[in-house]
């Protein structure tokens, strides 16, 4: 992440000249709301012998706290089915476990402009939160009996450019 107080210094002329780069700084992050559901408990362990598939939605909100602040919430919002995969004839994937969470934290935006603005609370900030509710993700997955999951880094530069494309 920048510092704040970023400096460049003229080696020839010593003279300092301050580079205002905009930027975004986490404060805190945290669950704000977690569901956690296993489909058809306990029979559904007799059947969950590999590690399960996921299927993933993912959406992320920025709301600013207070009016005229640079401070935002920024949510990570996933909806994740884990499933087993489709059987050789055919056969639908059994559901095993779906999970709904709201990862969020608490961004402050430093020498933003209209151009930079969205995208460093719907790209940058939600990569920043990403880890952690993959983490979380995983370990509600792992604690409710199924073998690791393994989620794969998402490209929310892309998902910004998909949404604005949409509308």
């Amino acid at each position: 992440m920048a510092d704040q107080n970023d400096f460049m210094t003229d080696s020839i002329g010593g003279a300092a000249s301050s580079s205002a780069k905009p930027g975004v700084l986490m404060g805190i992050q945290y669950v704000k709301a977690v569901t956690f559901q296993v489909i058809g408990a306990p029979t559904v362990y007799a059947l969950a012998q590999e590690r399960p598939q996921i299927a993933i939605m993912v959406d992320v909100r920025a709301n600013q706290i207070g009016e005229n602040m640079p401070n935002f919430e920024v949510e990570l919002v996933m909806h994740c089915q884990g499933q087993m995969a489709p059987g050789p004839n055919g056969e639908e994937p059994v559901r095993l476990f779906e999970t709904k969470m709201t990862y969020a934290g608490i961004f402050t935006l430093n020498h933003s402009t209209a151009e930079t603005f969205e995208p460093l609370l719907l790209i940058e900030a939600p990569r920043l939160l990403f880890p952690g509710a993959r983490n979380l993700l995983v370990t509600l997955s792992r604690e409710a009996g199924f073998l690791p999951i393994v989620v794969q880094q998402i490209d929310f530069a892309e998902l910004w450019r998909n949404r604005r494309a949409q509308g």
